[in-house]
């Protein structure tokens, strides 16, 4: 996507359903629904605690062309907002995600007994760390 030059947000306004809708100096229109980025469960808790209203409804559009909240906690640069897309970086292009869904268990692997990757990786550290308390102990 283009993003002209010499165009920036001219007003912001609260819709509800943690929505908010942006009028450009240019005549363009956007809205953006903020409720799947905030309510995603890998979500930084910074962030999903702008899904209690009154915080969300506190934003604040800084040097008309970036949307912030709090302290910088959370912001969306100007590229987002004027594509009305929040899959869109800060340079207009469309982010990829190369991190694949997580499948769930089989039911013949959990049937199986078979123990998830994480919690393979827990247990060999916890041994690991069995032993060398161990080896600390002898050498005492």
């Amino acid at each position: 996507m283009t993003i002209p030059e010499n165009v920036f947000i001219k007003s912001a306004k609260y819709l509800g359903d943690y929505r908010i809708a942006l009028r450009f100096t240019d005549g363009r229109t956007t809205e953006l629904d903020f409720h799947d980025f905030l309510a995603e469960p890998s979500q930084n808790p910074m962030v999903t605690r702008y899904l209690d209203v009154t915080l969300f409804k506190a934003f604040v559009i800084q040097d008309r062309a970036d949307i912030v909240w709090g302290d910088w906690e959370m912001c969306f640069p100007f590229a987002t907002l004027y594509a009305g897309d929040l899959a869109v970086d800060s340079l207009g292009n469309k982010k990829r995600f190369a991190r694949k869904p997580v499948r769930p268990l089989t039911a013949a692997v959990q049937r199986a007994g078979v123990k998830p990757l994480a919690s393979r990786r827990k247990a060999k550290i916890a041994a690991n760390s069995r032993r060398s308390i161990r080896k600390t102990i002898k050498r005492t």
